[in-house]
């Protein structure tokens, strides 16, 4: 009976981390969406902004770099944590990650809870 009662769980827990992870597909759509206009499409920088495609620190640290970047932002990036949902944080971080030949493990929507600001220090949306 215990054994049972653990696979049911262990089941449902692997059940809602699929749920809640975005298709691996859509990493590309949420990086044009929400990167590309500053850091472009390969590996020479745009502007100011680094190039994500070829960067060292996207490969050696993994998805849990680049998502706390687009949250909290850095230098002159502006904080992407009022407009992008966790689900696409993670869908940009492990694309990002494994497009840049990452050996870190990619992250789910569960790791971001830590790495999100509270609301307060999320700066608004600008329209």
């Amino acid at each position: 009976m215990k054994d049972s009662k653990a696979m049911i769980l262990l089941a449902s827990v692997a059940l809602l981390a699929v749920a809640q992870a975005p298709a691996a597909d859509e990493g590309p759509e949420i990086y044009a969406t929400l990167c590309a206009a500053c850091h472009g499409h390969g590996p020479a920088p745009l502007g100011p902004y680094p190039a994500l495609f070829g960067n060292e620190a996207v490969r050696n640290v993994g998805p849990i770099y680049v998502a706390l970047k687009t949250l909290q932002g850095a230098g002159n990036m502006f904080p992407l944590c009022a407009v992008a949902s966790d689900e696409e944080v993670v869908g940009v971080a492990n694309y990002l990650a494994a497009a840049n030949g990452s050996l870190v493990p990619a992250i789910s929507v569960l790791d971001i809870a830590d790495l999100r600001p509270a609301v307060g220090d999320c700066p608004p949306v600008r329209r």
